[in-house]
């Protein structure tokens, strides 16, 4: 029934099997266990798969809005001195194109970030070098994260592929999931920003689980159930 709809309520399945909530609840916990679904109040979600890397233009198009609202609430979370990493997603790169031009340092594999942060001049912008690869148009390799190692960083922004409830976030390249394992541990505030479609997705590669990721920023659009388990497993979510 999961693989015809993304969600499933308790009381919908006690009435198709003729069973009582309770008999639904206990297969639904079950199956959770087996990593099956994602068990919900209430409920139950699908567990998404996903491994395409797509270019960053395409990606930038997707769920626009939401990624909008997203940087805007990730914005609050930046004063002025700060010492941010900015990563190679197309979410992260919402979030330069509305920074204000104060005090600020950025650290950033993103060419199109570098771009974006030009003409604010009051902005400190480090660019971390490296292999470049044009598909994403970013900057990579142990070139780039040994760079990012040198600095004393307040806050990462970063996104993903997908966040799943039991391993965390992960990502479909290979060589960004690597960078972002290595680097997120030198910076002090871990902040995923992360759109509805997202949650509940695994993809290829995992590269950060529950201890690593500090907060999950994600829209309105959202589901509360899934939200109640991010936090559940210690995740400030806004």
């Amino acid at each position: 029934m999961l693989e015809s709809s993304p969600s499933l309520r308790t009381i919908e399945l006690a009435k198709h099997f003729n069973v009582t909530d309770e008999t639904i609840r206990r297969d639904l916990e079950f199956l959770d266990a087996e990593s099956k679904l994602i068990r919900t109040h209430g409920g139950a979600l699908r567990i998404e798969k996903r491994s395409a890397n797509l270019p960053l233009q395409t990606r930038i198009e997707e769920n626009r809005i939401a990624k909008q609202e997203i940087a805007n609430k990730a914005l609050a979370l930046i004063k002025e001195g700060d010492t941010i990493m900015l990563d190679a997603s197309s979410t992260v790169l919402a979030l330069a194109e509305v920074l204000p031009d104060i005090n600020l340092t950025v650290i950033t594999n993103a060419h199109d970030s570098v771009v974006s942060l030009m003409p604010k001049e009051k902005i400190k912008v480090i660019s971390t070098g490296g292999k470049l690869d044009r598909f994403s148009r970013s900057y990579g390799g142990v070139s780039a994260v040994a760079a990012l190692k040198r600095f004393s960083i307040d806050k990462a922004f970063f996104s993903c592929n997908g966040i799943d409830l039991e391993r965390g976030a992960s990502e479909a390249a290979e060589e960004h999931a690597e960078f972002k394992e290595n680097v997120l541990p030198f910076c002090v505030e871990k902040i995923c920003l992360c759109d509805s479609s997202k949650l509940g997705v695994r993809s290829t590669r995992f590269f950060a689980d529950f201890d690593v990721i500090d907060r999950v920023i994600t829209d309105s659009a959202a589901d509360p159930h899934f939200i109640e388990r991010l936090k559940e497993s210690g995740v400030n979510v806004g």
